[in-house]
């Protein structure tokens, strides 16, 4: 059962596009441009362009730092696998930094460890809704010269020290995918206050022509050409999924309460059981959860995330486990084995994808249960999941 949350807003404006039969942006766009517009305004961003979805987000954000085929981008390893898959698609080398365990995000210490002289950007991921510490991460990417993307995929309205996340790196993107606090079925966002990285992001995503808005001059073209000045794929959001957005937009703050209360849920069910941690929170943050990261402590329940998991699936109740290092994943072993990324760049002989890169991030991992806190889930699914959980680390059966 779920909580309906797409409706009659998202069908009006979706009948309003089918009955301009103006399905794609353009030049501009009506939905499209007036979801950026709007967008803006929530993040406090100057430039904002939307894309088709949140795996073309990560990869515009980059190219807008002006990422270059053989640079490397320190990423962290607890992430959706676009956060450094993006990086092998512009021929560069994902360099992954270990996490806190405590919320598996990105530090400034580990951040420092993986510096060379070919590092260009780090990838900050607010895994979960919750807030890395920014500060650090941005002090160590001053004195180096490097870009910071922060990847909000997960984490609208998650705040730092009073301050957006999504506002304080030099680029933001965001995913609009169906799990998202937002949704438009898939798509993605880059946000950013520097027009440069803009008008990068806006050439890498529609195939190198110069459409700005905000009152940026474009180039002309030359010799009568259509125009395409560098290399760049098609990556326009469509009317349809920008009517989509628009609506759903306007319904962040209800979502956002929906999900609160499914946190207050998961708290109160399981915050006196022994051997389960409740999530952490860094200092001075406000998080807004994706999923609520419950962490076991093995050496009290003796199970893992996946062995607690298995015993609910037993009993009917679906409640699932972390298992997403990326390095793990099969595509960079395979990268592990070649020596070199799928597009052909060589790895540095420093540049490791093998079990014990990261050991925080694997041990951590390990003993992490993402519970669902989408704001279409009822509060009796979310309650029933913390009581199965509930049951299996106290010895009964769920």
């Amino acid at each position: 059962m779920t909580i309906r949350y797409v409706g009659d807003e998202e069908m009006a404006a979706v009948q309003q596009v089918v009955e301009s039969q103006q399905l794609w942006r353009g030049l501009a766009g009506n939905f499209v441009l007036r979801f950026e517009g709007e967008f803006g305004k929530y993040v406090d961003r100057k430039y904002v362009y939307a894309l088709n979805s949140g795996t073309s987000a990560n990869e515009a954000a980059l190219a807008g730092c002006g990422i270059e085929p053989g640079d490397e981008v320190i990423c962290p390893p607890c992430s959706f696998i676009a956060s450094s898959l993006s990086v092998v698609a512009l021929g560069a080398v994902p360099v992954f930094a270990d996490v806190d365990p405590r919320t598996l995000l990105i530090t400034a210490e580990e951040i420092e460890k993986k510096i060379t002289n070919r590092t260009r950007a780090v990838v900050v991921v607010h895994l979960f809704g919750q807030s890395a510490e920014m500060d650090s991460i941005l002090d160590v990417a001053r004195r180096h010269r490097l870009f910071v993307v922060e990847d909000c995929a997960q984490a609208y309205d998650a705040y730092y020290k009073g301050k957006m996340v999504g506002s304080l790196g030099h680029v933001a993107c965001y995913s609009l995918q169906q799990s998202k606090h937002i949704t438009c079925g898939e798509g993605g966002i880059v946000v950013t206050d520097d027009p440069e990285i803009y008008q990068r992001v806006v050439l890498y995503s529609n195939c190198g022509m110069p459409w700005y808005q905000y009152g940026l001059e474009a180039p002309k073209p030359a010799n009568g050409t259509r125009g395409h000045f560098a290399f760049g794929h098609n990556y326009r959001m469509s009317e349809l999924q920008g009517a989509v957005a628009l609506a759903q937009l306007a319904k962040i703050g209800e979502f956002n309460a929906r999900r609160q209360h499914l946190v207050r849920i998961i708290e109160e069910e399981l915050r006196d059981v022994p051997g389960i941690e409740l999530a952490h929170a860094n200092p001075e943050t406000r998080a807004n959860y994706w999923a609520y990261p419950l962490r076991l402590n093995k050496e009290e329940t003796g199970l893992t995330a996946r062995e607690v998991s298995e015993l609910c699936q037993k009993e009917g109740v679906a409640v699932g486990y972390y298992n997403e290092i990326n390095y793990l994943e099969e595509v960079f072993q395979e990268m592990e084995r070649r020596r070199h990324t799928s597009l052909g760049c060589p790895l540095p002989p420093y540049v490791r994808y093998r079990k014990g890169t990261c050991p925080n991030a694997e041990e951590a991992g390990s003993r992490l249960i993402p519970l669902n806190t989408h704001h279409g889930v009822t509060p009796e699914e979310v309650r029933r999941a913390s009581k199965a959980i509930r049951a299996v680390i106290e010895g009964r059966a769920c």
